[in-house]
Formats: C-alpha cells, structure tokens, sequence
C-alpha cells in the first residue's frame, strides 16, 4: 500500500444510483456517482463507483485499491430479495405443534402495515402470502420450558428424517430452525445444526433463532429465522463475489465492513451469519452522518431527510440519539430486531407522475435508474418529480449527471409531461409546478405525521437534507413545518449516506431476556449485564478486534406492567448499584412522559424490565471533511453563473434569477432568495422569503428571512 496517500470509503447502492465517498487522510473528499446495474446483481456499479472517485483523487483503478485502508458497504441486496420475492428456498423446522406459527400471525395479519382506516375492513384486506408453504415445515419433538428446563428431548432421528426428507423433495439452500424458548436453553437447536451439517455438509445455509432474535415472541423470532434464512444464501454469493475480487485481482488489503440497520458497521463474517442485519441498512449511512454533523454544530434534535431517485426518507435526532424502531414489517410480516427508525414513501426524483381519477398524483412507482426520467433520454417516457424540476428551471439544464455524463433535456421532460398536463387541462408548466408542489407537500406530511406523532414539535428541529433530488425540495417542505434551518451538506449532499457509512463504526447487538418488577436488583442486573458482554467481546475477538478497542452501550426495555410495547433506556458505565436502578426508574418515566405526554404516566404502576440489550463497538478511525474558516469578503464573481429563466410556483410565472456555482461561494456568505445553487449532481432551491448561507463545513444552511 502507498502510506503516503490512503482513503477510506463508503459504498451506497439504491435503486437508481451506485454513490461513493472517497475521504483522504487530510480531509479531501471525492465523490462516484454511477447508476445501479441490477442486471448483474450490482456487482459492476460497486467497482464503478470506487473507481470514479478515484478518478477524481487522481487515482487510476490499478492504485486506488491499493491505497484504501478501509471500505465500508451498505447494499440493499437482502431488502430487494424480500420485497421482490428472490429470496432463497428454504425450509423450517420447529417445535411439534407449532407448524402453523407463521401462517397464524398471532391473529394480527391483516392488519399488519396497514392504514387505520383499513384495519376494520376484514373481507377487504388480505393476508399476505405464506413467508414459507406448509411443505417446507417440519415439526419436531423437542420441548424447553420458559426457564429453560428441557422437558421433552430432542428426537433426533426426526430432525435427521424431515431434514433428508426435505433435500429429496426441495432444492434447498437453507434451513431455518425455531424451537420453543430457545434463547433459554440453546442445546436442542445446536445439536440440530449439528445434524443437518451431517447430513448435507456445509452447502446449506443454517439460521438458529437463538442466535437472530433471542427474546421473547414465538411468531417474531421465528419470522426473523426465516427471513434470514431467506437472505443468506443471496448475500454470502454477493460477498462472495465482490470481496476476493477486491482482495485478489485489485490488491485491496484493508478492512471490508457492511452497514447494519442498527447503525453500526458489520464485520464480513458477522454479515454472512446475520444478513437478516443488512435490511433496511441502506438509509442509515445518512442518519449516521447527519448525526455527525449535528454533533459538530451542537444540534441535539435534527431531522434527517434523504430525497434519493426512488423514494423519500425520513429518519429522527431526538436529545442527540437517533431513534431506534423495536419492530421491522417486511410483507406484513414482522420481527423484532432493533434498527434506527427510518420511514419512506414513494417520492424521489425518479417517481413517476400520473392522473388518477382526474387528479395528479405522485409515486409510488419510480422510473428507476433504467429507463430514468424521460429528461435523460435513456428511454423513459413516463414524466417524472426531475423532469418537473428540470422544466422549472431549478436543474441547470447543461449538467451532466454521474460517470455516464447523463445531460438533461428540457424537451423530452416538456414532451412527458404535456401528455398528462392535457389530461389534466393544464399547460406543462402548470403541471411541473403541481407536481414540485404535491411532492413537497407528501413530504412535509410524512414528517408531520411521525414528528408529531411521537409527541414532538418540528418547530424544535433542524433539517438535514440530501439524496439527489433532496436539496431542490427541502426549503419548501422545511418553511411548511417551519423548522429551525434547513441544511444542506455541500458538494455531498447527493451521496451523504455513503459518506455516513464509510465513518460508521463496528457495532453489534446481544440481547437478553430479563423479566424484573422495580425495585430492581442491581446485583442481579450487574451480572446480566456483565455476561452480556463478556459475549460481545467474544464476538469481536473473533473478527480478530483485540480486547482495548471494544466499548459497550447498554440499554433496558422497559414499560408499565401489563403494556405491550418498551423503550429503550440507556445505562452509562459498567458498574451498576441502587443508585443506577433509582436513575433508570427516573430516566424511563422522563422519557415516557416526553414520548407520550406526562398525563399518560401511571404513577400507581410498576415498572417492568422485559430484557437487556448490549452494543458491543469498535470505533474506526474516522476520514472527516475539513473545515474552512468563514470569509466576508463578499460573493466573487466566479460564483455567480449567469441567470435562468426559473418559473416560481408562488408567483406562477417564470422570473429571471440569479444563479449561482454553489461551490465557488466562500463560508460565511449569505444570498437571499429567490435563488438556485447549482452543485455537482443536485442543486439548492431558495424560494422568495429565505436566505442561504454557507458555513464552516462548506454546507450551506437555509433560514427564513430573506428579502
């Protein structure tokens, strides 16, 4: 490896673009944005993207490689698989009597994902269909009571018949094994592995539900055993293909890591056995780093909105810690594996308008990277949220977009557009700028929803934005819900997710059943605790991380006894007395109260403490952006790029507005709107009524008050 120049990276794959960030030792950042190659199962945009911002660094692909010392992945090959239905074919054994566990759904199927006003319409709703069929489900004789105590053994010439029964009748890739309290005992699951390695080797992916989802909830651990078995097999032949190329044939000899949706990097070998981890990863690189700059600008409640081409996202900084979501649906299936809670809906810039019932709508369905919007001329027909912007004026029209050097068309955008705007009655124009105005109003509604609906108040809030098409949206939706600032993170804004992800340290996630009523015994969660991570540091040892580099967050679940839902209370430091315990009650009803107001307290109630959780972490080392120190020496004129004729919805006409090179404006200048900045891969809109500055990072922050 060449010492004297090193990188680290983070690699995002989304639907339509493949993002890197290339961060130097001494702050440089360099950006790769090429569109996703699902045609060969995105292998080709990974390399791509690596390699075009090695370009930018001055690096050829035959030494970029060399000079990483780390990369780190977030892919959404395990949510694809899932959503799509391409996941591996896999079989379930479990506990006799108990077959019908998934097909049952613990009666709450129907409901399930769905909105409040069709929860009540029984006839109308559907079931989903069977995560398995009832030909891939064996029931074994075995029982383990809720201590633990074995009470019937395991039949261990069953498991050894339904498994070679099984592999005679199906093409097996996996096996899933969910036995009755498990986590409470692990002999009997274990020793199952052990025979189905016996009888069919090492070619069978294995999923033990002690080891995925070691809590309490028949349905839920036994649905995260599943779906992790349904992904296995798909990511171990995706990493499998990618990191011995990276290894062998490019010389690349540092750490590979993926991101995990609970925040935290995994190593390759952890992501192998628990892929059901990468679900929902994709979005959390952008938490990460929103978080980061929060920290920095000493902003403890950020919104953190990611507008990418296919969807909108919306992920919450509440006191300075990211919220954490207990339960993930996945086909109105759901399991209980914590990951940072991050919503979505149907509203990027590659989704697609339409006229419904005469009314214009937007999304869900996307154009995707292939064919894209129709302003790109890669054969898209179908307008799209960028070919409105585009017609707008608030996207240079002469940009080039990735590696491809996609240019915009104004024509083709013009063209798809007039094909509903006549259906509609209206010009194309009229059109576009309904579709800008609908698009941002559906965003500000969604963080209304989960803002507020966790009692909190969006006026408390900073937002953060980025993804592609987040920038030309976020000072529209953050002056509806009249949010503290908008922000806007520089030039990597479009790939911030892959610049949180290259900056995520290793975490992983133990938990433990642990039912205690307050008072608490502080011995007795003293010890928990210290087994907990006595296992953690087992786990990273193994992935050959040494005792020094390991810290650990500890958390309690708890709630009022007789509730169904915890939350999450942290525990600082290893050493746990009545002090703690008298701290934790403390800290549970001030979070309670904040959550779901102080009149939902109930004095009278017991507290309940349903299990431990421990993160293990491995901090890395961080590749940070440097700073610059504010100038006000005034906008030079190389920043200012000329005018475009910009049609502004609010004065529904077009006006002549200055433009400017968003990153040729120095830190600590303002510019008032209205105003577009126009940035590599994005641009900023700042409507009439804010004003724009930029700041010490080189990112630019929104307020109101603009002339």
């Amino acid at each position: 490896m060449n010492t004297d120049r090193q990188y680290a990276c983070g690699v995002d794959i989304g639907g339509t673009f493949t993002d890197c960030t290339l961060v130097s030792q001494d702050g440089d950042v360099h950006i790769g944005k090429v569109p996703s190659t699902p045609s060969d199962n995105f292998r080709s945009g990974f390399f791509d993207s690596i390699e075009a911002a090695g370009r930018k660094a001055g690096e050829e692909p035959s030494t970029i490689y060399e000079n990483l010392t780390r990369i780190t992945h977030g892919t959404t090959i395990a949510t694809n698989a899932i959503v799509e239905g391409e996941d591996a074919d896999v079989a379930l054994l479990t506990t006799k009597g108990h077959e019908d566990t998934l097909e049952m759904m613990r009666g709450i199927g129907r409901a399930t994902g769905e909105s409040p006003a069709n929860v009540f319409k029984v006839a109308d709703v559907p079931k989903p269909e069977p995560l398995l069929p009832h030909s891939r489900i064996r029931g074994i004789e075995e029982r383990v009571d809720s201590d633990g105590n074995v009470v019937v053994s395991l039949d261990e010439v069953a498991v050894r018949d339904a498994v070679a029964e099984m592999a005679d009748a199906h093409d097996l890739d996996a096996l899933a094994v969910s036995y009755l309290w498990s986590f409470q005992n692990t002999e009997h699951e274990r020793r199952t592995r052990e025979i189905i390695r016996d009888e069919l080797g090492d070619d069978v992916f294995v999923t033990l539900s002690h080891e995925v989802a070691p809590s309490v909830g028949e349905y839920e651990r036994t649905t995260a055993t599943v779906i992790n078995s349904m992904v296995g097999p798909l990511i171990e032949r995706y990493l499998g293909d990618i990191e011995p190329v990276l290894r062998d044939d490019y010389g690349f000899d540092g750490s590979f890591l993926l991101m995990g949706c609970n925040g935290g990097a995994l190593t390759l070998g952890r992501s192998i056995d628990r892929p059901i981890m990468l679900i929902g990863s994709g979005p959390v690189g952008g938490l990460n780093a929103s978080q980061q700059m929060a920290d920095a600008e000493g902003m403890p409640n950020v919104l953190a909105t990611d507008m990418g081409g296919t969807s909108f996202e919306l992920g919450m900084i509440s006191d300075g810690r990211p919220l954490v979501q207990e339960r993930t649906t996945l086909r109105k299936y759901f399991y209980d594996i914590p990951k940072l809670d991050v919503k979505s809906i149907g509203a990027g810039g590659g989704s697609i308008a339409s006229v419904d019932r005469g009314e214009l709508d937007i999304g869900p369905q996307s154009a995707g990277s292939e064919p894209g919007p129709a302003c790109y001329g890669r054969g898209g027909t179908e307008p799209t949220v960028t070919d409105a912007d585009l017609l707008l004026g608030f996207i240079d029209p002469d940009a080039e977009f990735g590696t491809e050097a996609l240019q915009p068309d104004p024509s083709l955008a013009e063209d798809a557009i007039g094909d509903v705007a006549s259906e509609l009655g209206q010009t194309p124009i009229e059109t576009a700028a309904a579709i800008y105005q609908i698009t941002n109003a559906k965003m500000a509604n969604l963080i209304e929803q989960e803002v507020i609906g966790r009692g909190y108040d969006p006026r408390d809030y900073h937002v953060i934005s980025y993804g592609g098409a987040g920038p030309i949206h976020a000072a529209a939706y953050g002056h509806q819900l009249d949010t503290k600032s908008v922000i806007v993170p520089g030039r990597i804004s479009p790939v911030l997710s892959a610049y949180g992800i290259l900056n995520s340290d290793i975490r992983q996630e133990l938990e433990q059943q642990f039912v205690a009523f307050e008072p608490f015994d502080a011995d007795r969660l003293a010890e928990a605790f210290a087994a907990l991570r006595d296992r953690g540091r087992e786990l990273l040892s193994e992935e050959g991380l040494s005792e020094d580099e390991i810290s650990f967050d500890q958390y309690a679940l708890m709630r009022f006894e007789g509730q169904y839902n915890d939350l999450e209370i942290p525990i600082p430091g290893s050493s746990i007395d009545e002090q703690t315990t008298d701290a934790l009650v403390d800290q549970f009803k001030e979070t309670y109260s904040e959550r779901y107001s102080s009149a939902a307290v109930f004095p009278e109630a017991r507290l309940e403490i349903g299990s431990l959780r421990v993160q293990p972490i491995a901090e890395v080392d961080k590749f940070e952006r440097a700073s610059a120190p504010d100038t006000t020496t005034g906008i030079p004129s190389a920043a200012k790029a000329g005018t475009r004729a910009v049609y502004w919805p609010s004065r529904q006409q077009r006006v002549t507005t200055q433009i400017y090179d968003g990153t040729a404006v120095p830190p600590g200048n303002e510019i008032d709107g209205p105003t577009v900045l126009d940035l590599p891969n994005t641009s900023i809109v700042v409507p009439e009524g804010q004003r724009i500055r930029r700041n010490r990072y080189n990112d630019f922050v929104i307020t109101n008050g603009g002339n």
